[in-house]
């Protein structure tokens, strides 16, 4: 439903975190298999990532799906190409 992505109601804990999901691989820059997929927003918008836990390496940046309620709203403008500005 779309009405539960534009109600925000007060967190009822005292920090807000993210969750997030191990992912089977091994980072291709050090070698480990701690890796997580997780929501994060960056120059691009809200994008979701696979990142390797112990160096922070992004094996993977993604367009989230609906099914991750990421971001938690959607702007009208969210199907438009990125650009960059500069």
């Amino acid at each position: 439903m779309a009405v539960d992505r534009l109600l925000f109601p007060r967190p009822d804990t005292d920090r807000v975190y993210v969750v997030k999901t191990p992912v089977d691989g091994t980072c291709e820059a050090c070698g480990a298999t701690d890796l997580a997929r997780y929501p994060v927003a960056n120059y691009l918008g809200p994008r979701m990532v696979i990142k390797c836990q112990r160096c922070f390496h992004h094996a993977s940046v993604t367009r989230p799906e609906p099914e991750d309620n990421w971001p938690a709203w959607r702007s009208p403008a969210h199907d438009w190409p990125a650009s960059r500005v500069g």
